[in-house]
């Protein structure tokens, strides 16, 4: 008897036991069920962010302080560094002459057509302006792949080209029609490695390059390695290009001496499609197309 009472006790203590631990169990579910808080977003992916109780501590404070200091940077407002270090705010140069960041004049939206298109500091184009009948040159023309130009400016770079190449000339073009992104990639790296001061004269500013237009290039040579060089025009290549892109329809977009008028340092490698007629006009007279077209800035 002694026995079976201590059996029976046994199962009494263990059915004890585990009616406990299933009443934990259930009374731990009831409080998760439903009220679990995902650890980094909602079922859709949106970020959760917990409203602050004013309590955050001085790490969490100083973090704030950066983010505040990256959106003011981000918005373009002074810190450290001078001006204009997002290419997308308003031009915020303290110097407003052709030498700096002017107020545009005029903002072209779309391509008429016009061959005599002026892109410059003062005459702008939109973010979205796209040059009509553009081509993809052969590579063989180009330092990289998929350069693009107007068909025109494409026809008679390609006359150049060969004339160039019977007088033992190789020359190659390093940049064609540049998108508003590539122009705000290429001045944001120039203002970050030279300085505002240096790229108002030697990087247009987005939406300021008539590279734009798809009408100019950047030539180069194998005298100059494949790269470009001011003193161009002292090379034998670049003197014949100096004194016969005329006769293609080119002319030297931003010549020595006229900085004042063009905004931009003297660049003998980089031309300009305007028809035949008017570039022998523009170098005979040795004068700008802001010249040519009575579009001379005040300053």
């Amino acid at each position: 008897m002694g026995k079976i009472e201590n059996m029976r006790k046994n199962k009494f203590f263990l059915l004890l036991v585990v009616m406990a631990v299933s009443v934990a169990l259930i009374a731990s579910g009831c409080r998760d069920n439903g009220n679990e808080k995902p650890s980094d977003g909602s079922l859709d992916g949106t970020i959760v962010e917990e409203p602050s109780d004013g309590s955050d501590n001085q790490d969490e404070n100083k973090d704030k302080e950066g983010k505040k200091s990256e959106e003011k940077n981000r918005s373009g407002e002074q810190t450290s560094k001078p001006p204009v270090k997002d290419p997308n705010a308003p031009a915020t140069g303290d110097d407003k002459s052709v030498r700096g960041i002017p107020d545009p004049i005029e903002v072209r939206t779309c391509d008429d057509g016009d061959l005599l298109v002026l892109v410059n500091k003062y005459y702008n184009v939109s973010k979205d302006y796209e040059p009509s009948d553009m081509v993809t040159i052969n590579n063989k023309y180009g330092t990289y792949t998929d350069m693009r130009m107007k068909s025109v400016a494409y026809e008679a770079y390609k006359e150049l080209y060969s004339d160039a190449f019977d007088l033992g000339y190789e020359l190659k073009l390093c940049s064609t029609m540049r998108s508003y992104d590539t122009q705000k990639m290429l001045y944001t790296n120039y203002i970050n490695s030279y300085g505002f001061k240096n790229a108002a004269l030697s990087s247009a500013y987005p939406g300021r390059s008539e590279h734009h237009t798809g009408l100019a290039i950047d030539v180069t040579s194998k005298s100059m390695g494949w790269g470009l060089k001011t003193d161009f025009a002292d090379f034998e290549d670049g003197k014949w290009i100096n004194d016969h892109c005329h006769e293609y329809g080119f002319i030297i977009r931003y010549p020595k001496g006229k900085t004042d008028i063009t905004g931009y340092k003297y660049e003998p490698w980089h031309l300009r499609y305007v028809g035949v007629d008017v570039a022998t006009e523009i170098m005979s007279k040795a004068v700008t197309l802001e010249e040519y077209l009575g579009k001379v800035p005040s300053n």
